[in-house]
């Protein structure tokens, strides 16, 4: 009997979760780090962990770092880890994920109607923002590509040609998005065979929350994020 599928409005179907660690990426270090009581990568592979409580889910972890996959698989949930081999960094973090998703298919014969990236630096996701994107692209047929976004606030400027600044005047009624795929993107088969792993249709799900902003790329990040963990933990958020 076939498996039923991520449980949604629209359409149904089994979801790769993919968490990339790229082979030239100088963080991965920092995603050991302690936050309470895991680290930094743990909370991300607990987010993916947490998917599974809706429908058919397949965990992945892509990295050429040995201490990601101990930690991957020291979690006893079912990760599967890809290797990267030396000479794929000049494919780019996209072509990882392609790779990813081609190793998936071959590993446990399903045909993944979206993989859902989940960038290890962000440590602090909105427990709805998963389960919003994964809604929209149930919903709508068309979009190749869900991705979180930030809504951009008050004027912005650009570079001229002469080290000066252009105001970037806003359409009426428009706003202006930044894209944090690293919270989550959610893209399709077909967008992943292509360049960018976006497609052409792109849904998006606003992030609300500045907290899920913090990104670890320093230590500076990792001792942010313990002082935001221990102000939640306390009780007086």
């Amino acid at each position: 009997m076939g498996s039923a599928g991520m449980t949604m409005p629209g359409r149904a179907f089994p979801l790769l979760v993919i968490v990339p660690v790229r082979s030239a990426d100088e963080d991965a270090p920092l995603f050991l780090s302690q936050i309470g009581d895991g680290t930094v990568l743990d909370r991300t592979f607990a987010d993916g962990e947490r998917q599974r409580e809706n429908g058919d889910v397949t965990l992945m972890v892509t990295t050429d770092d040995p201490r990601i996959r101990d930690a991957a698989e020291a979690r006893d949930a079912g990760w599967h880890v890809r290797l990267r081999d030396e000479d794929e960094t000049a494919g780019g973090y996209f072509h990882a994920i392609a790779r990813a998703s081609e190793m998936a298919t071959d590993a446990t014969g399903k045909r993944f109607g979206a993989a859902l990236v989940l960038e290890p630096s962000h440590p602090f996701r909105p427990r709805g923002l998963i389960r919003n994107a994964l809604d929209l692209y149930g919903r709508q047929s068309e979009l190749e590509t869900v991705v979180a976004v930030v809504r951009e606030y008050g004027n912005l400027w650009t570079e001229d040609d002469h080290q000066g600044l252009n105001r970037i005047h806003t359409p009426e009624g428009r706003n202006f998005y930044r894209e944090m795929a690293g919270l989550c993107l959610l893209t399709s088969p077909t967008a992943i065979k292509g360049t960018t792993a976006m497609g052409a249709n792109v849904g998006f799900v606003v992030v609300e929350e500045q907290w899920a902003l913090i990104d670890i790329h320093e230590h500076d990040d990792v001792e942010l994020a313990r002082r935001f963990h221990s102000f939640l933990s306390s009780g007086t958020a």
